[in-house]
């Protein structure tokens, strides 16, 4: 269409030349050594234009057929970069739905080829971490980081996440002590190492990396303060087996975490192993009096206080807030004994029975029973307590410590409750 508009265009321009010099053609002759050409004006402006165009064509034909093989090249590379990209995309998407084969296959062939690179080796990477193949993976890993030096802290970040979800936590950890030295505030890093040290049970480094935490503003105030109260809770519990190794971690404990009920009970458990519960006797009271725990006003019954009138009158206050609890009324009858008052060890004894019967508080009123002379009754309790320790074994045990409770993540993706780990 172009091509007929300009010779169109042409025509009328010869016309117009023809018609301009009608009365007066003009005359041009070129004379060169023995070769003489003589013409009319018109007619030599109408064959120029004309071979103008002609030229002008010939000379674009010329040219787009030597430009064709690079066209071509160009065309085929734009090809095989739009399939590598649909490739990528199908591959991150087998890789989200869990197809590890497939998205392996397609990610990692694809991989140079597409636009990014980098994530479609993370992505291999992934997949091959899930089929089980670590060679293949650390490969891909490698790839990516040659192929983009200065994505190294992403490449190094989802290398820590998968060795860490294969089991190499201590390679792990290398990898990420070594990242914080480039980026000590780097938010990731920082959750992947607090996740890392629950994991591992390094509560001295845990505990080290809270103020990194808490300066950063990466968790929440609330996980924030959850962790740390484990991470001491979980640390006492480790050295719980060494006197010098606990109270040297006891020191170390911020004195609001002191007052935890988690905390102080692990603290607590530890002391009467040792046979020194009598140091954790006034803070157990002091936290019991504030905020009730079951668990510690059991210990408090358990543990023989420097001052056993004073240990006896402090629990005696307590019953004006907890007047029938069951615990306390044990652990009042406990006391009540040390201090030999007997009459009022039964009575509290007693009323620990009728509130919520256990074969512990049997056994305690039975030898109470042996002890003022009363057989039968004491007989009577020994077989009460046997009774129930057999018929309802779930209900046979002491009131105890807290064990270690599952893992539990929280909103800001650390593990807020410790596995269990050997000290």
């Amino acid at each position: 269409m172009k091509l007929l508009i300009i010779a169109i265009i042409a025509l009328l321009a010869s016309v117009a030349i023809a018609l301009f010099g009608k009365d007066d053609p003009g005359y041009i002759m070129i004379n060169y050594g023995n070769w003489t050409m003589e013409a009319s004006l018109v007619l030599v402006l109408s064959v120029g234009i004309v071979s103008y165009i002609i030229l002008y064509y010939a000379t674009k034909l010329l040219g787009g057929t030597l430009k064709s093989p690079f066209r071509m090249m160009a065309w085929g590379g734009k090809r095989k970069e739009k399939k590598a990209r649909m490739a990528s995309a199908q591959g991150m998407i087998e890789l989200s739905e869990g197809n590890w084969s497939k998205a392996e296959q397609l990610l990692s062939q694809n991989a140079q080829a597409g636009e990014m690179p980098v994530l479609n080796f993370l992505g291999a990477a992934r997949a091959a971490q899930q089929l089980g193949a670590k060679e293949r993976r650390d490969h891909y890993l490698k790839m990516a980081r040659e192929l983009a030096p200065r994505d190294s802290i992403a490449v190094s970040l989802t290398q820590a996440e998968l060795l860490m979800a294969n089991g190499q936590l201590s390679e792990a950890a290398e990898s990420l002590k070594l990242l914080r030295q480039f980026s000590p505030k780097n938010e990731t890093i920082l959750k992947l190492l607090a996740k890392l040290y629950t994991k591992m049970g390094e509560w001295n480094k845990l505990i080290e990396l809270l103020p990194a935490l808490r300066k950063n503003h990466i968790l929440t105030d609330f996980d924030l303060e959850r962790l740390e109260q484990m991470a001491h809770a979980e640390l006492l519990k480790c050295v719980s087996h060494d006197i010098s190794l606990l109270n040297s971690a006891w020191h170390r404990t911020p004195r609001r975490i002191r007052k935890k009920e988690g905390v102080l009970l692990e603290y607590a458990h530890a002391l009467i192993g040792h046979n020194e519960g009598h140091r954790s006797e006034e803070l157990i009271y002091q936290v019991i009096d504030n905020h009730w725990n079951d668990e510690l006003c059991y210990l408090y019954g358990i543990i023989k206080g420097n001052n056993l009138g004073r240990q006896y009158k402090n629990a005696q206050k307590l019953l004006r807030k907890q007047r029938t609890n069951p615990v306390l009324l044990l652990t009042l009858g406990r006391l009540a004994l040390r201090n030999g008052e007997l009459q009022n060890a039964r009575s509290y004894l007693e009323a620990s029975m009728q509130a919520d019967p256990q074969p512990e508080t049997c056994k305690e009123l039975a030898a109470l029973m042996e002890k003022i002379g009363e057989q039968d009754l004491a007989i009577e309790y020994y077989r009460a307590g046997l009774t129930m320790s057999v018929a309802l074994p779930n209900q046979s045990q002491p009131l105890s410590l807290p064990a270690s409770s599952g893992v539990i993540e929280s909103r800001s993706g650390i593990l807020l409750a410790a596995q269990p780990q050997q000290a």
